[in-house]
């Protein structure tokens, strides 16, 4: 999932329903009512201070799970084989041992 494509008020929403917390009981918790919490998961963004209330609440690190790791994420690894002829191999100046193994 993209940056662009989080909706958080939608994140939140789902993990509320993994709960199995009224929408009454999470107001409560996060001190707002009713109407903001349903304002709450119309949101594509979301203050941060609230995020971390609403985390504390639900159990669920938002910040670690949908930005963080979005960002950490590597490019997945391609291995290619090439075929290299011995005087190219000896001319790359690679350690020794790194050119016994090619070698193998």
């Amino acid at each position: 999932m993209k940056k662009e494509e989080i909706h958080i008020g939608k994140i939140i929403k789902e993990k509320l329903t993994e709960n199995s917390m009224t929408i009454t009981e999470f107001a409560k918790e996060i001190h707002c009512d009713r109407t903001s919490v349903y304002h709450i998961f119309k949101q594509k963004s979301i203050d941060i201070e609230k995020l971390i209330k609403i985390s504390e609440v639900l159990n669920y690190d938002f910040i670690q799970e949908i930005y963080i790791k979005q960002e950490d994420k590597t490019p997945q690894t391609v291995f290619v084989a090439v075929e290299i002829n011995q005087d190219v191999l000896l001319k790359l100046n690679l350690p020794n041992e790194f050119i016994r193994l090619i070698k193998k």
